[in-house]
């Protein structure tokens, strides 16, 4: 019997009728919802996909809603556009879309104009790309590309060192929430948690509507690492969400606090998801690499309830 359940995340990609009965039948035991993207009557008939091809198949596949929260992004725009070391970039802080190249990209949060200073790093897509402030001009920060890249619309922002004073859970979310308990999911994933009071929203909601959905904290943020006890006590089940929490913690240092969240969530006998990057590779290869064999193996020795596909 496996005792290690695979949670996989639903996209485009892998949403049609052909795609989920292989993904079910290959051992999936809980279907990702990123409400980051995607519109929710895409959700709802995959949802009801989902689950119509379980039960023909005698299996219940849980459905986990994985809310946007205070998430920083790239606004929506055109094409790809290629950020070269040593030039400067303008984030135009406070558009949700607009046009973009290589000098300048909408942000949707206005707030970060305000927050952020000059010296501080902004890292894009994951950390793939660094950026250093170097002035700040009312809604507009001005910065250096000291790594650069390709960057396209809607990818992920991170200033490490600097809290961002969005609520875990706010407006876009309370909506994203109350579609995934229409839909009657198992799971709410609560994002970017960074203390047990972040969870008390979702919680409250959850209470007044009469569902049962348990709640996933997702650590990915340092304050939470401070904060885990608490947080743990909260929440219903916990998730390493590696991908942020490696670019706002020195990516040496996720391993041992993997572990550490692991063994704390099992110590109160909550369930652990690891999440992010889990056999990557295979997005492109047909076989993982032994790094990511041994990534995943260790998760399971560590006592992870669950490890997740991204990508």
């Amino acid at each position: 019997m496996r005792r290690t359940r695979i949670v996989a995340t639903i996209g485009p990609a892998s949403c049609d009728e052909e795609s989920l009965r292989t993904m079910i039948q290959a051992g999936l035991d809980v279907a990702r919802l990123n409400y980051s993207h995607g519109q929710d009557e895409w959700r709802a008939e995959v949802t009801e996909r989902i689950r119509r091809i379980g039960a023909e198949y005698g299996i219940h596949i849980g459905i986990m809603a994985d809310l946007p929260g205070p998430k920083l992004r790239l606004g929506r725009f055109e094409g790809t556009h290629e950020l070269s070391i040593g030039e400067m970039v303008s984030l135009r802080c406070g558009e949700s879309e607009g046009e973009a190249d290589s000098s300048s990209l909408p942000v949707e949060y206005s707030g970060l104009a305000s927050e952020i200073r000059p010296g501080d790093p902004v890292l894009l897509s994951d950390g793939l790309i660094q950026l250093e402030v170097e002035s700040c001009e009312g809604l507009i920060v001005n910065c250096r590309v000291i790594e650069g890249g390709p960057i396209t619309q809607r990818k992920g922002i991170n200033v490490p060192g600097t809290i961002v004073k969005l609520p875990a859970v706010g407006l876009r979310d309370e909506e994203a929430l109350r579609h995934a308990i229409s839909l009657d999911v198992e799971f709410i994933a609560v994002s970017y948690v960074r203390t047990e009071e972040d969870i008390a929203p979702a919680r409250r909601i959850l209470n007044e509507t009469g569902s049962g959905a348990w709640i996933v904290s997702k650590i990915e943020h340092p304050s939470a690492l401070e904060s885990l006890d608490g947080i743990i006590e909260a929440s219903d089940a916990i998730m390493v969400a590696r991908g942020d929490l490696g670019v706002e913690i020195p990516p040496e240092d996720v391993p041992m606090a993997q572990e550490k969240i692991v063994q704390a969530a099992r110590t109160r006998g909550l369930p652990v998801i690891v999440a992010t990057q889990m056999l990557e590779s295979m997005v492109t290869n047909s076989r993982p690499t032994r790094a990511e064999v041994a990534d995943v193996a260790n998760a399971i020795r560590h006592g992870a309830t669950a490890v997740m596909l991204s990508a």
